[in-house]
């Protein structure tokens, strides 16, 4: 359960600090300043913020004296009903009521074409099966990649599993910054931040209740700060609506700093 939690932790993490870093960075190469659209993102990080609380609250509720494990389940579950429709409200909001906050109004790029929807439902499907396969078999080697190399587990489960599972963002966000293309890379690592801490992490929880295992809410002290943190020091980068390279290097410092202390996280018994 911890490995599942630190997976997706690691994910948001890197998502809203090394990716977004990074992709800031990029375009500071080429650009004093970077402008984007300030409403789509604050959007994204009031979501992270609610995540973000979530997570806090079940964390706490954990150290309250008297408490249960089987309380903190059956709040973690209903927390995580709330989360998902509040990612719903988020999706009509986005897509339907205020989809203009959403556009992009600096950037004029051609048109490239266009796979055809059948392909690209078949390659998706293709994708989905062989990530989750190396996904797989990713986790189950941790523990003897653990001993075999002397690599804390916590370590390899919220730095390097996301690290290596957001490849693809990370190269799709960086190169659409370089090209002044801000927004798009916003909503490549924003945005795949909200989906998965408003989304796939109560799926994951509601998973756990089909299949009868303890997934909760409830992670440790630590990465419930780091992601708290996290969310408040990307919303004060965001929040002018333009960035400079020093906002990248400061978020990846950041991730830096993270990635540090999680290799000193003691083991578990």
């Amino acid at each position: 359960i911890q490995v599942v939690q630190g997976n997706l932790l690691g994910s948001i993490l890197s998502n809203l600090l090394l990716v977004l870093g990074m992709a800031i960075c990029a375009s500071g190469l080429l650009r004093k300043t970077q402008q984007f659209n300030a409403h789509g993102a604050a959007a994204n990080m009031t979501c992270q913020a609610v995540a973000s609380i979530s997570v806090c609250l079940p964390t706490m509720f954990r150290g309250v004296a008297n408490s249960t494990d089987h309380q903190v389940l059956m709040i973690s579950r209903v927390c995580s009903i709330f989360l998902m429709a509040v990612y719903g409200l988020f999706l009509f909001f986005q897509l339907k009521t205020h989809s203009d906050l959403f556009t992009d109004e600096n950037q004029e790029e051609e048109q490239e074409g266009q796979l055809a929807p059948s392909i690209s439902v078949v390659l998706l499907f293709l994708c989905t099966m062989t990530v989750a396969v190396c996904s797989g078999a990713l986790v189950d080697s941790i523990e003897d990649v653990s001993k075999v190399y002397g690599l804390p587990q916590a370590f390899i489960g919220v730095i390097l599993l996301p690290i290596v599972g957001n490849a693809a963002e990370h190269a799709t966000a960086v190169t659409c910054a370089y090209k002044g293309m801000m927004d798009l890379a916003l909503g490549v690592a924003v945005g795949s931040s909200t989906q998965i801490a408003l989304f796939v992490v109560p799926c994951a929880v509601m998973f756990g209740w089909i299949y009868d295992q303890p997934m909760n809410l409830a992670f440790r002290n630590f990465d419930t700060a780091c992601q708290m943190l996290s969310v408040f020091l990307v919303s004060q980068v965001l929040q002018h609506g333009n960035t400079n390279w020093l906002h990248g290097a400061m978020l990846m410092t950041t991730y830096a700093l993270i990635a540090t202390i999680t290799w000193f996280i003691p083991e578990a018994d």
